[in-house]
């Protein structure tokens, strides 16, 4: 109870606007962020750092990042941006949540369940980038995120998540909601018809 009462203590709350960064690849990984509101997008840029593929988007109670705090890793190895109009993320020191993690068995076992999720998360956006087309990962994502009302980043951040550009997706959300496959209302959007989109998104 005394570490994650230390961890409470120690813990502080950062607000952030839009697209400014929380972090960059080579920054020093010495603490967790954990978002509080809003979104934050992962990604990694080419070599001459003109392109850019994201990674993820995280959202509300996600960590961000966390194998670089709790791996090998001393510095991270990708660029967090945030989304929206605003975004607060719990910033907890990197010391005592390594501390936490090895001497409390039930967080330890937590942390490795997040871990080998967002491995598999990644590998399985990664192949979805490379195999399926635009409209499959759109399904997915929809699939993934909106079985029960959720706020749609812009056209533009989720077009850079789906690898592609703002005007296809909002096309392909304009023919998902005639089609009644989903309810949109402003940016909120809503699966109604799992069965269509699942098809969709497994076909590639």
């Amino acid at each position: 109870m005394t570490m994650l009462g230390d961890l409470a203590r120690n813990a502080h709350f950062r607000s952030y606007g839009r697209n400014e960064t929380v972090f960059a690849a080579g920054d020093p990984a010495d603490t967790l962020h954990i978002v509080a509101l809003g979104s934050v997008r992962l990604y990694r840029t080419g070599r001459n750092g003109t392109r850019e593929l994201t990674l993820s988007v995280e959202g509300s109670r996600q960590v961000i990042e966390p194998t670089a705090l709790l791996g090998a890793s001393v510095n991270h190895v990708v660029h967090a941006q945030a989304l929206g109009q605003r975004t607060d993320l719990l910033i907890l020191p990197g010391e005592i949540v390594r501390h936490a993690v090895l001497h409390t068995p039930t967080l330890g076992a937590a942390v490795m369940t997040v871990l080998a999720r967002r491995e598999a998360d990644t590998g399985h956006h990664l192949d979805s980038l490379a195999f399926s087309g635009v409209g499959s990962r759109l399904a997915a994502y929809l699939l993934r995120h909106a079985r029960t009302p959720h706020a749609l980043p812009t056209n533009s951040e989720l077009a850079a998540l789906l690898g592609t550009v703002p005007e296809i997706v909002s096309r392909k959300l304009g023919d998902y909601y005639r089609l009644g496959w989903i309810d949109l209302a402003r940016r909120t959007v809503t699966v109604t018809n799992d069965r269509e989109l699942r098809q969709l998104a497994e076909s590639g």
